[in-house]
């Protein structure tokens, strides 16, 4: 019976280490996150500046369709 309930809390423990992520998961993901937004920022300026009428198409795309969604609530 001791074995069972010292495996139920090491299962416990590691179930609950796998939910909540430690500092360091936490630190990583901002950093990519952070990497992958810089990115896309180049991304958006390098198409604006190279396909100007593009870049107004998308945008007043995107203000329609939200416009849109609003507008339903």
């Amino acid at each position: 019976m001791a074995s069972n309930s010292h495996a139920r809390r090491a299962l416990q423990t590691s179930a609950r280490e796998d939910v909540f992520p430690t500092d360091g998961q936490i630190r990583s993901a901002a950093l990519e996150a952070r990497a992958r937004l810089v990115e896309a920022g180049e991304f958006i300026k390098t198409v604006v500046t190279t396909r100007p009428a593009l870049a107004l198409g998308a945008a007043l795309a995107a203000g329609v369709v939200l416009g849109w969604l609003i507008k339903r609530r």
